[in-house]
């Protein structure tokens, strides 16, 4: 069964080819498979699981560019945004544990106490 996207998801597919072209252009990074038919199956996976695209395209380009990699393709950015939904699932069972360390028990609060000020 074909993919079908929403009319805003192709919108949005086509912003992040559009903005990954001109950030690539603008610090020197050569952008190669960015035309909005790469973004498709990234947007459709990821459209409400990440938030600001946009931004984490600028993120995945300053990564690219940390490393020094010479080129950002949309395969790069659909690998980052497979970590970023990642890395967002475990902050927000990392809120959960927190938020129930901190109204439960004495003992759960001693707990949070001792987990959370040794990491800091």
């Amino acid at each position: 069964m074909p993919i079908e996207l929403s009319s805003t998801e192709l919108s949005l597919a086509e912003q992040l080819s559009q903005h990954a072209k001109d950030a690539c252009a603008l610090v020197g990074l050569k952008c190669e498979k960015c035309e909005p038919k790469h973004f498709y199956l990234t947007v459709h996976r990821y459209y409400g699981r990440v938030q600001g695209m946009t931004a984490e395209v600028d993120r995945c380009i300053d990564w690219c560019l940390s490393k020094g990699k010479t080129t950002f393709t949309a395969l790069r950015f659909g690998n980052w945004c497979v970590k970023k939904a990642q890395w967002d699932k475990e902050g927000q069972i990392q809120k959960a544990e927190k938020e129930k360390l901190q109204s439960g028990t004495a003992y759960q609060k001693a707990d949070y106490e001792r987990r959370f000020t040794m990491q800091r």
